[in-house]
């Protein structure tokens, strides 16, 4: 199969027909984070995307990079990442600028900290060869511990956040470091807390009920829109950055209207995988499995109309396999598009089998836009069940056209198994606990 791909060469935008195809990626068991630090004056304006040129970061072969959630610059998050020239996931690669998306308006300045990003190491092989892709270390690349340590740094940024609305910076040491990932994570309901209307693209800070993310985990919003006018772009936490190994209370959600309508205080307007990096964290965790239950409106489309049904539900964990692949996203049909306008656009249909989760992949995007989600006029489908997506959430950075053939972006596309050990806990101590109810899991 062939695709247009529309990307970055020289400040010009060119274009190429490529051989697009899924592929498979086998993950190692550790990461490490990047630091992605402001290189240039620019004064941003809320809902206007800006590029801003970031100091250089070099990544080995065999990489792939996604931003770490909970927004890290007092004025916005970082949407996507840019490398000097296109390349493959097999290839080395040079991040040299993102594309970042204020809240409200303000000025960046050189050397601060606008985001993190999380840097996997992975083998990939043609979707065929699913049952013989190999780690980088099985095929004679070089990623060892040695080689992490070599590649992490410290370095002087300035930490931008906002105390009583107004935007401080302190500059700080910041260092990165490489963690072991265990690949098991809870799912988090993010429920609103306000009545609010939304118009698409004016980016909304929602209120929701107070979260408290445990320390020693990673939060990733879950894709395929969670919420039928739009989609949770990441998680707020007012006042100065927490470390990772501390836990962290949320009471915003940065929230992209796709579409008018009216968010109610009690709707689902989206859900965080929480992944742990640590195992006692998560052995300590489990009580919540065994007492908490939760009430929200689940907001969804059903062909051209918009259905609202109230669920009871509770986290449920899962443990996500270190083998996933890539799906192509590839426009199905042409549309032009305006600088900062959301955008639904038609892709060729994907289908996915059940105990699967979807990622859009960073680095990976068009050159005038960044695909946010990806959504179907259907309602929403558990984790269990087979499903499919028939269009792209984009955002135009630019005035200008997508052609039908063209590469949106990518996917990541991770297997999963949902946990049962509260299931089996209960069976063991149920004179301890309440009866347990059936609730459903999104």
């Amino acid at each position: 199969m062939y695709a247009s791909m529309v990307y970055w060469k020289g400040g010009k935008i060119d274009k190429r027909k490529v051989e697009v195809s899924p592929a498979v990626f086998k993950m190692v068991g550790y990461a490490y984070w990047k630091i992605l630090s402001a290189d240039e004056d620019v004064e941003v304006k809320k809902n206007e995307v800006s590029i801003v040129k970031i100091k250089e970061i070099l990544l080995p072969s065999n990489t792939i990079v996604s931003p770490l959630s909970i927004m890290r610059h007092g004025l916005g998050v970082v949407l996507d990442a840019y490398e000097e020239k296109p390349s493959r996931v097999e290839e080395a690669k040079k991040l040299v600028a993102v594309a970042f998306l204020p809240i409200e308006d303000g000025e960046i300045k050189k050397g601060d900290l606008l985001g993190v990003v999380k840097v996997f190491i992975v083998g990939v092989m043609p979707i065929e060869m699913i049952s013989k892709v190999k780690l980088p270390e099985d095929i004679g690349i070089e990623h060892s511990e040695k080689l992490l340590k070599f590649s992490i740094k410290s370095e002087n940024v300035n930490m931008v956040y906002r105390i009583n609305g107004e935007v401080v910076r302190e500059q700080k040491e910041v260092s990165e470091y490489w963690y072991s990932r265990w690949h098991v994570a809870e799912w988090y309901p993010l429920i609103a807390d306000e009545d609010l209307f939304v118009q698409p693209g004016k980016l909304e800070l929602v209120k929701i009920k107070n979260l408290e993310i445990p320390p020693e985990t990673i939060p990733v919003p879950l894709s395929i829109m969670r919420h039928a006018y739009g989609t949770v772009l990441d998680v707020y936490h007012s006042g100065k950055p927490k470390k990772i190994e501390e836990s962290k209370s949320i009471s915003k959600a940065i929230f992209m209207p796709v579409f008018s309508g009216e968010i109610k205080k009690g709707d689902i307007i989206g859900v965080l995988n929480i992944y742990y990096i640590s195992v006692g964290e998560r052995i300590r965790s489990l009580m919540r499995f065994l007492t908490q239950r939760v009430k929200g409106n689940l907001i969804y489309w059903r062909g051209k109309t918009v259905e609202r049904k109230e669920i009871e539900m509770e986290p449920f964990s899962f443990k996500r396999s270190a083998i996933g692949r890539f799906e192509p996203l590839i426009a199905a049909e042409n549309k032009k598009v305006r600088s900062n306008q959301v955008e639904v656009i038609e892709i060729e249909e994907l289908e996915f089998p059940s105990g699967t989760i979807l990622q859009p992949m960073t680095t990976k995007n068009h050159a005038i836009g960044v695909v946010l989600d990806v959504m179907n006029f259907e309602p929403l489908k558990r984790v269990e069940d087979d499903k499919r997506i028939t269009s792209a959430i984009f955002l135009p950075l630019m005035d200008g056209e997508i052609k039908k053939g063209e590469l949106l972006g990518v996917l990541n596309v991770y297997h999963v198994s949902v946990f049962r050990e509260p299931d089996f806990f209960l069976a063991r101590y149920r004179q301890l606990f309440p009866e347990k109810r059936v609730v459903s899991t999104l």
